[in-house]
């Protein structure tokens, strides 16, 4: 039986009295819109290839695995983010696995969100190349099964907790640990062939009551090298090793202690908070593991440490004598056992000094005394723990509001440029000569400057209207070359002789410069900066922020000068690169931080910006450009709201500051086709 359906199309407008969302901001995005730069092949192994809005991916073996990549993308890893993809299942294999690879270092170090069309899933790790279940194959009614079954991925760092959904259910929870790697990829396990629909990384905001509070960094370690010369041994009392983006310590002696430490001056009339992530390996359960600072040596200093079978000490020595400021005590709010992760912060907040143990408050001090600029980690017993990150910063004061703390501040509310380089759209220079090499592959934009001396930029004309807030921010990777010369990123360009620039160093260091007329004038010469990453491989984030008439100017979304009399001389901007040298830029994005106003009780200061197009209504079943009303939608025009066909739109004014308003009109659709 032929069976069809009336539908209205509906206009609907409607109020309510609040409406929340979870915020936040996309670091990563890909939709698949265009092929770009995505590899499209088609042989005997594999097929891969970009088509309607998604990537196709065929394994087309009976053994092993294939697997693709995206490229690197930045996230901070001490804030909570969402990772998300889509598949498809089109044909093939029904009990092998379709594995998403979301903390992708290598083939050889990655983390495997994965699931199978029988309604399997698992989660699983390859840490130099040892492979290992976190949660072995488990049956869930969530995937859905078999062929044409689109399956939602979403793993969301809140916290000091790390949660896996399937199609938006909770599967699976487990403590959070640093990521071995910044990209994603996915892999199929035998003969299968599936269709992603994206894949979206997003930094993520939310509303709370909280104090809002200016930080300032003194030191964050994460392990990735041993920069900040942490001490390493191997001997028959301890074994201590960076290794793997952690600070492995074990304490092999049966009794006594051992301490690591380095030197890091603290102004301590300032407010500050100094965090540290500790996984307890193995060992004693009944004895201590955790942090000390303000030690100038065994006799003189302050330890906060916890046990593995759930208590904490806070302790102080002053030449040699201890004494408690809270002996051991039992908390619910400690992970117990091996293998848990446990963050201790301590917090010094004008008077007070406050002792947290994974974020709940488990005592405060009003009297406290630093004898010296070490901090580092202490064992008792025979144990082993492995830190993941030490954060150390200053508190600027603050007063507590109900507002939306957000992980990247400065939200761009009207986009003027993103390029992500997924392909060259944006007709960027890719000039190849025997100075410079421009290329857009991978995702990236690179650099390549090969002179010895002198420098080179790339620019695009974009007109930005300077009497409105914006920003401007580029995410740039040193790939190789010189470290005593600069990359960075120039704005306001007119020509060389007129422009701004503002660049890094690999040593470290940064540079402000206001060229005029041809004349430099240097807001601020070389500085060195801890905010920079430093060498060859690192990635560092430029922003220039106009609010009013200052132009902040940011590293790392640390704030290093201010301007209070900006000048724009062109509507150019892009980057420069001095010596030889190579960058890669991830992705530029330019934007403004507020909305333009419009007249809303006036529909003739409305501007549409395009004009002289031919719309073709020929293939359509029903179309309105709103050239006349001859479709007959509803006018209105009182004290409550008005709605009007003008000027080749439809307008609809809402008057009231309550209750909403809806328009629409009757039109037939057979619900048996497709539409």
């Amino acid at each position: 039986m032929k069976i069809t359906k009336n539908i209205l199309l509906t206009l609907l407008f409607i109020s309510t009295s609040l409406f929340s969302q979870s915020g936040g901001n996309y670091v990563y995005q890909e939709e698949f819109n265009s092929q770009g730069t995505w590899t499209k092949d088609n042989n005997e192994i594999r097929e891969l290839y970009v088509s309607s809005g998604k990537y196709y991916f065929e394994h087309k073996k009976k053994e092993g695995f294939r697997e693709f990549t995206t490229r690197t993308f930045n996230i901070d890893m001490t804030k909570d983010f969402e990772i998300e993809t889509s598949i498809l299942k089109i044909s093939g294999e029904q009990d092998f696995g379709m594995s998403f690879l979301f903390d992708y270092k290598d083939s050889d170090n990655y983390t495997e969100f994965g699931f199978t069309s029988t309604g399997y899933y698992r989660v699983a790790e390859s840490i130099s190349g040892k492979y290992s279940n976190i949660k072995s194959w488990t049956s869930s009614s969530f995937v859905k099964k078999g062929n044409y079954g689109t399956n939602k991925l979403n793993i969301k760092k809140k916290g000091n907790r790390i949660t896996y959904y399937i199609n938006n259910s909770y599967v699976y929870g487990m403590d959070f640990k640093k990521f071995k790697g910044s990209k994603m990829g996915f892999r199929l396990y035998r003969n299968q062939k599936v269709a992603i629909d994206y894949f979206r990384v997003k930094q993520a905001s939310s509303t709370i009551n909280t104090t809002n509070t200016v930080t300032k960094t003194i030191l964050f370690e994460g392990y990735n090298n041993n920069n900040n010369s942490w001490s390493e041994a191997d001997n028959e009392n301890c074994y201590l090793k960076i290794a793997n983006g952690d600070y492995n310590f074990e304490h092999r002696r049966t009794s006594g202690g051992w301490n690591t430490s380095i030197e890091k001056y603290i102004n301590t009339s300032k407010d500050f908070s100094i965090t540290a992530q500790i996984k307890k390996v193995s060992g004693v359960n009944n004895n201590g593991y955790g942090i000390l600072f303000g030690r100038k040596n065994n006799d003189n200093q302050n330890e906060f440490f916890i046990s593995g079978d759930g208590s904490y000490i806070i302790r102080k020595y002053e030449n040699g004598k201890a004494s408690y400021l809270k002996n051991w005590t039992k908390s619910s709010t400690i992970k117990t056992g091996n293998g848990v992760y446990n963050y201790l912060k301590v917090e010094k907040k004008g008077s007070s000094f406050k002792y947290y143990i994974n974020d709940k408050l488990v005592h405060t001090s009003y009297s406290f005394k630093f004898y010296g600029n070490r901090i580092g980690y202490i064992l008792y017993g025979k144990q082993k723990i492995a830190v993941g990150y030490l954060s150390i910063k200053y508190l600027n004061n603050s007063t507590t509001t109900n507002t939306t703390v957000t992980n990247n501040k400065h939200l761009t509310k009207e986009t003027i440029l993103f390029d992500g380089y997924t392909d060259n759209r944006n007709d960027w220079s890719t000039t190849k000569n025997e100075n410079i090499n421009l290329d857009v592959r991978n995702g990236n934009y690179y650099i390549n400057h090969k002179r010895a001396k002198g420098g080179w930029s790339v620019t695009k004309d974009k007109y930005i209207d300077t009497s409105r807030d914006f920003k401007i921010l580029a995410d740039i990777k040193k790939e190789s070359g010189i470290l005593n010369n600069g990359y960075g990123i120039v704005f306001g360009r007119l020509d060389s002789n007129n422009q701004n620039l503002f660049f890094v160093n690999g040593n470290g260091s940064y540079s402000i410069n206001n060229i005029k007329n041809g004349k430099d004038n240097f807001l601020k010469n070389w500085t060195s900066s801890s905010a920079i990453r430093k060498g060859n491989g690192a990635y560092n984030v430029l922003k220039v922020v106009k609010i009013g008439s200052k132009l902040e100017y940011y590293i790392n979304n640390t704030k290093v000068y201010t301007d209070y009399s900006p000048e724009f001389y062109g509507n150019r901007f892009g980057y420069i690169i001095y010596d030889r040298q190579e960058i890669s830029v991830a992705y530029i994005s330019v934007g403004y931080l507020d909305k333009k106003k419009v007249d809303t009780n006036n529909y003739n200061n409305l501007v549409d910006n395009i004009s002289n197009y031919n719309y073709d209504n020929s293939s359509f079943y029903f179309s309105d450009q709103f050239t006349s009303n001859s479709k007959n939608w509803p006018l209105k025009n009182d004290e409550n709201a008005e709605f009007k066909v003008t000027n080749g739109k439809y307008y609809l004014n809402h008057k009231r500051k309550e209750k909403g308003w809806s328009t629409y009109r009757d039109t037939y659709i057979d619900t048996s086709r497709d539409f």
